[in-house]
């Protein structure tokens, strides 16, 4: 019985107009279906709040003195938000008129593509906005107290466009530490996000493709 079931699966999946058990692949398309659903519902819920995110940013920071700040991380956000546009123009295109197995397939090599056109933005983005940050707080009050302590309490100390060399040293550091794991801290956050719902498409890929075989 279990070799007979198998055989359909196996010409099911090959072969589209093969007899097979309508229920069995109903589910599989349903399944399919949900998930692929579910996702582009999260993946368009993330990019509208990036974009809400830099509409607040750009409006609320003439407020609080940080303007050139505001609008600085609100453009990279739009950056995101752009990619993510293209991302889904890619995802649109998507011939939805192949099996559930193929447009899994499919849809598995776009969501690829995605994160390696994430990660190269974000190699960019963490370092910058470090940067960002360390030049908004070099100009602030705090900024000067800590700068005249040190030279009042080490006279001969080496400063470098008025700062401490250490602290310079110290931004460099970090920042080459940010552009070099970049990548890493953005699919870390991915997989907080979207991971169970990539290891359920890996799965049910999987799953396929066992059939098939």
């Amino acid at each position: 019985m279990s070799k007979t079931l198998e055989a359909i699966w196996k010409n099911g999946f090959l072969d589209d107009d093969a007899i097979i058990i309508p229920k069995v692949v109903d589910l599989y398309n349903q399944k399919s279906q949900n998930l692929i659903d579910k996702f582009q519902r999260m993946f368009v819920i993330n990019r509208k709040a990036i974009l809400a995110a830099a509409a607040i940013l750009t409006i609320a920071s003439p407020f609080f003195g940080l303007t050139y700040l505001g609008v600085f991380i609100a453009t990279m956000l739009l950056v995101l938000v752009l990619i993510g546009n293209n991302g889904m123009k890619a995802l649109n295109q998507l011939d939805k008129n192949v099996n559930s197995y193929e447009y899994l397939k499919a849809f598995s090599n776009w969501r690829t593509d995605m994160l390696k056109n994430y990660s190269r933005a974000y190699t960019f983005f963490y370092p910058a906005l470090f940067l960002a940050l360390m030049t908004r707080f070099r100009f602030s009050a705090d900024a000067h107290t800590i700068i005249n302590s040190i030279t009042l309490d080490y006279p001969n100390t080496v400063m470098l466009l008025g700062i401490p060399w250490f602290f310079i040293a110290a931004v460099l550091a970090i920042t080459a530490i940010l552009f070099k794991f970049g990548s890493t801290l953005y699919r870390i956050d991915v997989d907080l996000v979207y991971g169970s719902s990539f290891r359920k498409l890996d799965e049910l890929i999987a799953e396929m493709e066992d059939l098939r075989n």
